[in-house]
């Protein structure tokens, strides 16, 4: 059985099918307690269940750790044959590399063996990867008003979604708001984001929600606060299981749960055929806060996007004619 090493938080798997050249040893024994607690709080857990996860992939194939680049170029050459999104593949060679570096070793990913595999691979392959379509706001308010707000399904569901689509959220971010993240003010509440995909430093990062005027019906503070008050939630997670019995659980919804939620409203709403999934109240609130004339900086401060190239690839234009460009035909427009 492989031995791991004993620099957290990314060492290999150990399994019986698993590799190694060696024992492995990173000495962490002069670091003070707390020097300790900072590395192993260096990355996300989200992130290394993902690299763990890809390790064993690799170990799984016959990988051995640590590797060479011929090896590494092996691998994803033949994971490329398997038919993996490249996308995929070229998270499978960040974490080989993060491996390396988290031992201290030289990373194989960044020779020019592998550095040209991987760009073969996407220059090979449709790199033009399938998006969530944007959910609009007409759409958000059908799907509102499929939801019976008379019983708490309704109403944690129709919370879940109007702050998901408002706030520009993950499904994971929305599953992880706490009563204590959010703050009450006059003008709406302010959302503490504390991790998310873009900001695995663990800044703190806020989300200002505005309430909406008394006579509209789809406003998400309003729902939220239905929500509290009915399920009685005063701390902890704020969106959690209901029971046949109308029972409020204690834990907070798993990420899985949005998107079942969610389908089973589409379905109700007869928007299945749409192919929204939750990532969709994402995009859609950048779609239409765009078209509606919201400046990138207004956007981002609400989405967190840091990387310009990438909040433009959440604008989604429903129509090719949609806010087109060249839709000027006289001097005087």
């Amino acid at each position: 059985m492989q031995k791991r090493a004993r620099l957290s938080p990314l060492s290999a798997t150990s399994s019986h099918n698993s590799k190694t050249r060696g024992e492995l040893k990173v000495d962490t024994d002069e670091l003070t307690r707390d020097a300790r607690r900072l590395l192993s709080e260096s990355v996300s857990p989200n992130t290394v269940r993902a690299m763990r996860a890809d390790l064993k992939v690799y170990q799984k194939a016959g990988g051995c750790l640590p590797a060479t680049d011929t090896e590494i170029a092996n691998y994803l050459s033949a994971q490329n044959s398997l038919g993996k999104a490249p996308a995929t593949i070229e998270r499978y060679a960040n974490s080989l590399h993060m491996w390396h570096r988290y031992h201290d070793l030289p990373s194989p990913v960044k020779t020019m063996a592998v550095r040209s595999v991987i760009r073969g691979i996407k220059r090979s392959r449709d790199m033009r990867q399938a998006s969530a379509p944007a959910l609009r706001l007409k759409e958000l308010h059908t799907l509102l008003d499929s939801l019976d707000l008379e019983t708490l399904y309704g109403l944690r569901d129709a919370a879940m979604f109007a702050l998901a689509f408002y706030g520009a959220c993950r499904r994971s971010e929305v599953v992880a708001i706490t009563v204590d993240d959010i703050e009450w003010r006059p003008e709406g509440i302010i959302v503490t984001v504390h991790h998310s995909k873009t900001n695995k430093s663990g800044r703190v990062e806020t989300k200002s929600i505005v309430r909406a005027s008394t006579s509209t019906p789809y406003c998400p503070v309003r729902i939220l606060e239905l929500w509290l008050q009915a399920s009685g939630i005063k701390r902890g997670a704020v969106f959690r299981a209901v029971s046949l019995a109308g029972r409020i659980g204690a834990g907070r919804l798993s990420a899985q749960v949005v998107h079942l939620r969610m389908q089973k409203a589409l379905q109700t709403a007869g928007l299945t055929a749409k192919g929204y999934s939750p990532h969709s109240f994402r995009a859609g609130f950048i779609t239409e806060a765009h078209l509606r004339g919201r400046s990138d900086v207004q956007i981002k401060r609400v989405s967190g996007h840091r990387d310009q190239r990438t909040f433009e690839q959440y604008i989604r234009i429903a129509d090719a004619f949609e806010d087109n460009a060249n839709d000027f035909f006289s001097l005087d427009e």
